[in-house]
């Protein structure tokens, strides 16, 4: 009895055994139709358009921003200390070269012209006396008297003349000097004022600049990411792990189900049936959630996904071009800072000139020693002729002696005049005032800016650039140029000057454009955007940009093959546009690319060319 019972036992067993492996090819038959079917409808032809790569001209340029500027920018000042008497010109009036712009008051200095022209008389008038002596020698003792006591007043009168004039002008030179000196300290600290403003400036400038673009580009890779999907590598990458899942599932199902059989026959333990429906629960899950990717790789990204994400790019272009636009705040920065050297080397030239001027005391006093001399020689000469016993110089050293008091005389004179005529100041050449600082009453200084005169004439884009833009730039290089004030109007020029050395506040370097023809456009002081091109290749095999796929730091495209398949084919890119993209090999112009759309392409995919070249 017990043995027919083991033998019913495994007969059962047997039978079971027989069951669960005929199930189980049944579900993996149906598996692997489920995969033939899933492979055949990712097979299906995907609509394509195609472009042929063409030939055509490639320009490589710089994108700049600067300032439109006269050739020539001038600042009028004074080389007086004096009271301004008359003001001939406004801010924005036009002035002509040799226009009288202001006018000191010039009496203190005529005085000076009268009192030494009056002195070159009257070397003038002894220098022919002693000529004269020379001929006609007197031996008369009352003439030789007269004569002598004559020169005599008129030294004496020079003598005093020149102590007074040696007063005034050591009080005036002592304060040119003071005065230099505190207008050299005042500009010494306005520039280093405007370097340190500039360099904290700059320094935001660049920081805000920088952080704009990341954000633009940060956006623009977001919205590329959102447009284009998953790549064709990723879909792939998706639906193999789908089907993996979907396999575990299945046999953890089939596992669970015959575990439970066992189970329900005595033959396996309550664990083991746990254990297979863990498992079976955790294939489920995971089945679960590779379907739900792979759909949502499939669906794409939402309609207002990437209508926030084209907001956030907005965005993001206006805070790059108001970044941009801040630029101005630098420039103007920049043009006190030169505006603040130039007066600080004005303030210094005119110390240097006031010392100079405190060194003219010595000749001065060379002057009146010599003077005293001639008056004591004179008084000696006097009093012989008294005694009567006046007997005749050397004619010879009369008249040498004559002739250097009227040279020295002459040349106070010319000096006086010199002076004279600083006191009108005119336009050095024609065009406009772009800034007044003075006033009819003002007193004025050296080295104080009182205008500004513009040239009338060319202007010229002055730009900076970055060490890397600044080593492509060459003279003559063509450059387009763009203002606000002219939207529809592009201004065209050419690189005329490069300055090869960095400023030491932004380390960039200046380069200038001439602008043939603008200046009845544009006015100085504009802002300005500029392309420079730097490079230009004829006759290159270019293909548009959306056709060119980057992964993995290899670079391909699609083409297709007998007008039915997608291959991909690495090729090497050259010079690229924001719209071209050179091809230098991997492509002729006879093979058909494939144009947008290539997320949904894989190496061997059938597709039907719908449109194109």
């Amino acid at each position: 009895m017990k043995g027919q019972v083991r033998l019913i036992v495994i007969g059962a067993v047997i039978l079971l055994a027989g069951a669960l492996v005929f199930v189980s090819r049944r579900q993996q038959i149906q598996l692997q139709r489920g995969l033939a079917k899933a492979q055949e409808e990712l097979r299906a032809a995907v609509p394509v358009e195609v472009v042929r790569p063409i030939r055509r001209e490639l320009q490589e340029t710089i994108q700049v921003m600067g300032t439109i500027k006269a050739l020539q920018d001038i600042t009028i000042g004074s080389e007086l200390v004096g009271r301004v008497v008359y003001v001939g010109a406004r801010e924005g009036d036009f002035v002509r070269a040799g226009q009288v712009l202001i006018r000191l008051d010039d009496t203190a200095i005529r005085a000076q012209v009268d009192q030494a022209r009056a002195a070159y008389i009257q070397a003038l008038t002894r220098y022919e006396q002693a000529k004269a002596a020379s001929q006609i020698p007197s031996t008369q003792a009352d003439t030789d008297v007269e004569q002598a006591l004559a020169q005599l007043e008129q030294l004496q009168s020079r003598l005093k003349q020149l102590e007074t004039s040696r007063e005034l002008t050591y009080r005036e030179t002592d304060l040119s000097v003071q005065q230099a000196e505190a207008l050299v300290e005042i500009a010494r600290n306005r520039v280093q004022e405007l370097e340190r403003q500039l360099e904290i400036v700059d320094e935001q400038l660049r920081n805000q600049l920088r952080q704009a673009e990341a954000e633009k580009k940060a956006a623009e890779l977001t919205l590329k990411k959102l447009k284009e999907g998953a790549r064709p590598q990723e879909k792939e990458q998706a639906r193999q792990q789908l089907l993996a899942a979907e396999a575990n599932y299945r046999t953890a199902k089939l596992n669970y189900e015959r575990t439970q059989k066992l189970y329900e026959q005595g033959a396996v333990a309550k664990a083991q049936l746990d254990e297979a429906q863990r498992q079976l629960e955790t294939a489920q899950a995971a089945y679960e959630a590779a379907k739900a990717a792979y759909d949502l790789i499939l669906e794409g990204p939402r309609a207002e996904d990437i209508a926030v994400a084209e907001e956030r790019l907005k965005q993001a272009e206006a805070n790059l071009r108001n970044a941009q636009a801040a630029q101005k705040q630098r420039d103007i920065l920049r043009s006190q800072l030169e505006s603040a050297r130039s007066q600080l080397r004005q303030a210094e030239t005119q110390l240097e000139l006031a010392k100079a001027a405190q060194l003219r005391r010595q000749i001065v006093e060379k002057d009146i020693e010599a003077l005293k001399a001639q008056i004591k020689q004179l008084q000696a000469t006097l009093k012989l002729a008294k005694a009567g016993r006046v007997r005749k110089v050397t004619a010879a050293k009369d008249i040498e002696l004559a002739k250097a008091q009227v040279e020295q005389a002459k040349a106070m004179l010319d000096n006086a005049l010199a002076m004279l005529s600083k006191t009108v100041i005119v336009a050095p050449v024609s065009g406009y005032i772009a800034t007044k600082n003075v006033e009819v009453g003002n007193t004025v200084s050296p080295g104080v800016p009182l205008m500004r005169l513009v040239a009338a004439g060319a202007v010229e884009f002055e730009v900076n650039l970055s060490e890397s833009d600044f080593a492509k730039v060459q003279d003559g290089q063509p450059v387009f140029v763009r203002v606000d004030t002219l939207p529809n109007q592009v201004l065209k020029g050419f690189v005329s000057k490069l300055v090869p050395v960095a400023e030491a506040a932004s380390r960039q370097f200046k380069i200038k454009v001439v602008l043939p023809g603008a200046d009845k456009l544009v006015k100085p002081g504009s802002f300005a955007r500029g392309e420079i091109v730097v490079k230009r290749i004829p006759n290159a095999l270019v293909l548009p940009n959306e056709c060119i796929v980057e992964w993995q730091g290899k670079t391909s495209v699609f083409v297709v093959v007998d007008g039915k398949t997608a291959r991909q084919k690495s090729v090497r890119v050259g010079m690229r546009t924001a719209q071209w993209a050179q091809i230098l090999e991997g492509l002729t112009e006879n093979d058909q690319v494939i144009k947008g759309g290539l997320e949904r392409l894989s190496d061997g995919t059938p597709v039907k060319v719908i449109g194109g070249e």
